[in-house]
């Protein structure tokens, strides 16, 4: 089974998508933000990062440590931005709107 990280601030969309691509076969873990993700996986291994991208939190720095953790595995931005910001374009190998139907991103997934 493959798992993935999802990092997001808002309880809803952790819960969501959690529910959506366990139905699909992936196994999925959540983080509010980098930080906890950091400290609660320590010797995880997840086979893809899916990042909300509008986090208050979100630091360079804190990218930087997860990245580094986790350099040679695929990064999905996933947010409300309707392309996926300049700023962003370096951390993540792809990216994805938020949308309510999750068949995109589920395809992607399955792509990767």
């Amino acid at each position: 089974m493959k798992t993935i990280l999802f990092i997001d601030e808002s309880e809803s969309h952790r819960f969501f998508l959690q529910e959506e691509l366990s139905e699909a076969g992936y196994e999925v873990f959540t983080a509010k933000e980098i930080e906890e993700a950091l400290s609660k996986w320590r010797d995880f291994n997840p086979d893809l990062i899916i990042l909300e991208l509008r986090q208050e939190s979100l630091k360079k720095e804190t990218f930087q440590a997860l990245k580094k953790q986790y350099p040679n595995i695929p990064w999905i931005g996933y947010s409300t931005f309707v392309q996926c910001p300049e700023e962003y374009k370096q951390w993540v190998n792809f990216y994805m709107q938020k949308s309510s139907e999750v068949n995109g991103l589920r395809n992607l997934i399955g792509s990767l």
